[in-house]
This record gives structure tokens, sequence and C-alpha cells, in this order.
């Protein structure tokens, strides 16, 4: 197959022929289930045949030891999508449609309607992801991820995944959109997310601009955290370009470029649902996430005798963890159990008399970038390193 037309037809064809189909459901020709339900999974099938054929990344194609735990995440969230559409449609058995909604309106345009509400509350919600560390916990399972292919776009926290949806469902369900609408768009959109996260080269030409596909959307998967807050549109891209977080340049977002820079998200599924509510994602994140990864790279280090490099990371873990008292103290501690190893008086002394200011002062005031050692004043002021300063700037609350 010629490689132009995979490239600019392969978008077109699938989610045209899901279009045919969800035309001749809305209008009964076809029943909703189970039609809905085997579209979007042989659309999604399609999504990864073509990733074979054509790959955007050859590194991509090959196993992170990543796609057991992500088919589950595709499992668990396609099956929230699947009953969510099948909930609607027994509440509307007590609840009629209609209410605020425009039921006298042609059933395509309810649909788009109703993707409309949807895709508003996912950008939303997707923003109040990255912003706020309670709900970036959650989401930073699906940013994790090493590569982008098909099985991505459902590589969510199921409370990501519900915490991003909700909204905007709960508004299409309260102004009364009919159950089989709803159902169409969220069929259409389970094959569009294989598509947007798809390790495959396609393109659709000028409409990257208007609809969040492959092309634009890479550059949300970027690993450093400051250049990820862009392109958060799910389906539309018109809420970037209304609300300022539109970005269209050239450039190759590949193998190396995406996941996280300051985390260690585990790869088995279970491990994942838990890594949120670890101690390693209590604190602020991005920022924290990075203050625990340092603080463990600190200890395998002192355990394998490598003082100069534990040393090395104990003073990064101190640089992000200075903010906060819990965090603050615990860099300070982590000197002290260092000194002891060394049996390091001075470190043993400065390291007890800095746990005890930690604890009392750091709410007062702090020596920004001082790297916490009793090689330095205590009060030092020190440059913080470029790549730890953008994680201090940087920070969702």
């Amino acid at each position: 197959m010629s490689v132009v037309v995979l490239r600019y037809g392969a978008y077109p064809l699938v989610i045209g022929a899901m279009a045919v189909l969800a035309i001749q459901v809305l209008a009964g020709v076809l029943p909703v289930w189970p039609t809905l339900l085997m579209a979007a999974a042989v659309g999604i099938g399609a999504v990864a045949l073509l990733e074979r054929l054509q790959p955007f990344e050859p590194a991509w194609q090959h196993d992170y030891g990543d796609t057991r735990a992500d088919q589950l995440h595709g499992l668990v969230n396609f099956g929230l999508l699947a009953g969510a559409a099948y909930g609607l449609h027994a509440l509307r058995v007590v609840m009629p449609a209609g209410v605020l909604w425009p039921t006298a309106w042609p059933a395509w345009i309810q649909c788009l309607l109703a993707g409309t509400i949807l895709d508003l509350g996912l950008y939303a919600m997707h923003r109040v992801s990255h912003r706020f560390a309670w709900a970036w916990r959650l989401h930073a399972i699906h940013h994790s991820a090493e590569r982008l292919y098909w099985l991505n776009g459902e590589r969510r926290h199921p409370l990501s995944a519900l915490l991003m949806a909700g909204p905007g469902l709960i508004a299409v369900i309260a102004l009364g959109a009919p159950a089989v609408v709803v159902s169409v768009w969220l069929a259409l959109l389970s094959v569009h997310l294989a598509f947007q996260h798809a390790n495959l080269d396609y393109s659709v030409g000028p409409l990257r601009r208007w609809i969040a596909t492959a092309e634009l959307h890479r550059w949300h998967h970027k690993r450093e955290y400051e250049d990820a807050q862009v392109n958060f549109g799910e389906f539309w891209m018109v809420w970037d370009r209304a609300f300022g977080t539109f970005l269209d340049r050239p450039g190759h977002v590949g193998a190396g470029d995406v996941g996280l820079r300051e985390a260690a998200v585990p790869a088995t599924y279970g491990a994942q649902l838990r890594w949120p509510f670890r101690t390693v994602a209590r604190t602020d994140s991005p920022r924290g996430i990075a203050f625990e990864t340092a603080l463990a790279q600190g200890y395998s280090a002192l355990e394998a005798g490598d003082a100069t490099a534990a040393y090395a990371a104990f003073e990064r873990a101190h640089v992000l963890g200075q903010p906060h008292t819990r965090t603050h103290v615990r860099s300070h501690v982590a000197f002290l159990r260092w000194a002891l190893r060394q049996r390091d008086g001075r470190e043993i002394l400065g390291q007890v008399a800095r746990i005890v200011a930690a604890t009392l002062f750091t709410r007062l005031w702090m020596p920004r970038g001082n790297t916490g050692g009793a090689r330095v004043s205590a009060f030092a002021r020190m440059a913080i390193p470029e790549e730890l300063a953008t994680l201090t700037r940087e920070t969702p609350r």
C-alpha cells in the first residue's frame, strides 16, 4: 500500500467508516448494541494494524515492558466508557431525554453538540490534572509512557479517567441528551484517542490545527514538564486555540523525548494503581516526584558503596525539598545517614543542627539553592542548576 495513501488516508478512512456506522445507528437502521462496541473494537484494531505497516518511530514498535499494563488499562477504561454509555441508557428509561436538550434537531447535530460539551469538559479537567498536585499524581500515569502507540490513549488511572470525563458526562446527562447520541460520540472518541497516541506516520494536513491528532499531541507528551503544557485537546483543538495552549511548530518528537523526566513510575498495572497514593507522590509534583527520585538514588548509591554519588543525589534532593518542612527534614536525615555510614564527625554534627533548624525555620526562611551538606555554610544562597530550576519554577499546586 502506498506510503502517501496511508499517511493521508488512514485517519479519514477509519473515522469516516465510524461516522457512516454512527449515522446508521442514529437513524435507527442499526441497533446501538452491539454495533457501537464492535465498531469501536474494529476501529482501534485497525489503528494497531496500521502502526505495524507504517510506524512513525520504529523504536516505539518494541515492547518497553509496558504492553501488559497498557492492555489492562485499555480493558478497564474501555469498560468504563461502555459502562457509562450502558448506564445512561438505563437512566433514560426512568428519566427520558429532553428537558433542556434540543431533541428536535437532527441526530447528527445533537451528536456534535454532545461531543462539544464533553470535549470542553475533558479539556478543562485535563488542565486541572496538570495544575493541581493531587490530580497530577493520578494523571502522571498517562504521561509516564516512554513511547507513544495505539494503547496509550487509555493508559490512565481509572480515577483520572473518571475525573476527566465526569464533569462533561454530568453536563450532557443533566441537559437531557439522548443516550444514543452520547453513546455514538463515546465510540467515536475511543477510536480517535487510539489515533491521537498512535505510532503511525499519518497526517490530516491543515486540519491538525482543529482536530487533536498525533501530529500535535506528541508535543503534549514531552519529557520536560514545562514543555508539556500545550495541546490539551482530546478531540478538538479549538479549546487550545481559545485559551492559549495551542502549539504547532516544526520538529520531531521521537524516541527518548516522551515520558516523565522526574518520576520512576512502576511497570505493572497494580503498582501503577497504587503509585499515586504512595509517599513518593505526596509532595508537590512533579517537583516532589523528582525529590523522591533523587532521595532513592542517593540511598541506592549509599548501599552500593558509592559515597560520592550518594552525596550528590542528597544535594539534589535538598535543593528540591527545601520549600516544605517535611521534605527539607528528610533530605537532612539522608545526609545524616550518609555521615554515620562514613563516620564523618563534622557532617554528623552539621546535619543534627540542620535537622533542628529545618524543623523550626523552614516556613520562615531558607537559603535558596543551598545544597544542604555540612561542607557549605547553612546560610549560603547558591545558584540552582537549570535542570532543577525548571522544577522549582514549574510545580502544580
